[in-house]
């Protein structure tokens, strides 16, 4: 094997493709990256067998082949390289991988890439096509909502749903719940899948053009994109998830309209001394206001906030980094917080339309 390439398409391919490399894994391949040279094209791959990125970079190719080096080591040192000048790849005599640059030359070790898992790309049964910037807002708006909970693995991914032209998103770890929707361009038909959330923080690293459209395959238990000359392949997460629609509640006792920003401020400031108080902060709702407060052994925060309240007053408690998560996310300058009483979970909505709702489960309060 013996390729030229740019040093800046080499550095910005590792980049994208180190994402997918298996951080600790008996089988030392997928601790590596995958170089595969031929023709005039240079072609990355790196897998930990659930997510898998390939990235394809022009390259002056004098002799074919392929090889596995180490990701880690080989991301950070081609950080170094981020120049137009060209690199020359080299797989030596006794399996080093020679790297010329500039007036200099590096080696590193190398593995034969014969053993390197196969990555499956023949993935089209089903799709649909959504502009890059919707999908990105809606995966934003929605998967810090999964569970990092080893436990209960269906809940480390997000739901989605296809039906019409409209696409669901779901995200819940067993304390809130995101929902967003979106409209798509279109799709193969309705479409209902499970997908890692990690593999959706991947995918909106790679989708940049906002106005472009992406599609978006899937195939038994796989789901495949691709975005200039990058593929993305991960597994599914397998089973049935939760009915969220029996989750969330139809009618409410009290509900007030706020600003979102002067809320989110309120509460970013009052969680600073909730840190110590396992982060509960404390709203009590009247009539033209919201108090938000937190108490703790290092002092007390104490806030009002203007809003328009119709039913009950009502006092409840909270989780801070749940109401935090949720209030940045949202772009719309009002919400309505929906209510039934101080154990019953919290629906926020934006004041404009149905496209997102947010389910938090308050936190119950000593007496």
């Amino acid at each position: 094997m013996k390729t030229v390439v740019k040093g800046i398409d080499l550095s910005n391919a590792v980049n994208k493709v180190v994402k997918a490399v298996s951080t600790r894994s008996p089988n030392q391949l997928l601790e590596g990256i995958k170089l595969s040279c031929k023709g005039d094209t240079l072609t990355l791959t790196a897998t930990d067998t659930e997510i898998a990125i390939e990235k394809v970079i022009r390259a002056e190719t004098f002799m074919e082949g392929e090889t596995v080096v180490p990701g880690k080591l080989f991301a950070e040192f081609t950080k170094k390289l981020e120049t137009e000048e060209d690199v020359e790849l080299n797989i030596t005599s006794d399996g080093r991988l020679k790297i010329v640059y500039s007036d200099s030359e590096s080696y590193l070790q190398a593995l034969s890439a014969d053993e390197y898992p196969i990555i499956k790309k023949d993935i089209n049964r089903n799709s649909f096509v959504i502009k890059q910037k919707t999908f990105k807002d809606l995966i934003a708006s929605t998967s810090f909502a999964c569970s990092q909970d080893d436990s209960r693995p269906i809940l480390k991914g997000c739901l989605i749903e296809i039906k019409g032209d409209v696409l669901t998103c779901v995200a819940l770890d067993g304390f809130r719940l995101a929902v967003c929707k979106k409209a798509i361009k279109e799709s193969t038909g309705d479409i209902k899948a499970i997908v890692p959330s990690r593999a959706l923080s991947e995918i909106t690293r790679l989708i940049e053009k906002d106005e472009d459209f992406v599609t978006v395959m899937i195939q038994d238990n796989s789901l495949m994109i691709e975005v200039d000359n990058t593929v993305l392949t991960t597994r599914l997460l397998e089973g049935e998830y939760i009915d969220y629609k029996k989750i969330v509640p139809q009618t409410y006792l009290t509900t007030f309209r706020v600003n979102r920003a002067m809320l989110l401020n309120s509460i970013e400031r009052a969680s600073i001394l909730a840190k110590v108080m396992k982060n509960i902060i404390k709203l009590d709702i009247h009539e033209n206001y919201v108090d938000v407060s937190s108490d703790s052994e290092m002092g007390n925060v104490k806030e009002n906030v203007i809003i328009n309240l119709e039913g009950k007053d009502l006092t409840i408690a909270f989780n801070s980094r749940y109401l935090i998560d949720c209030l940045r996310v949202i772009s719309d300058e009002f919400i309505n917080f929906n209510l039934n009483s101080s154990i019953a979970p919290c629906v926020i909505k934006p004041n404009s339309d149905d496209e997102y709702l947010y389910l938090i489960l308050p936190v119950r309060l000593n007496q």
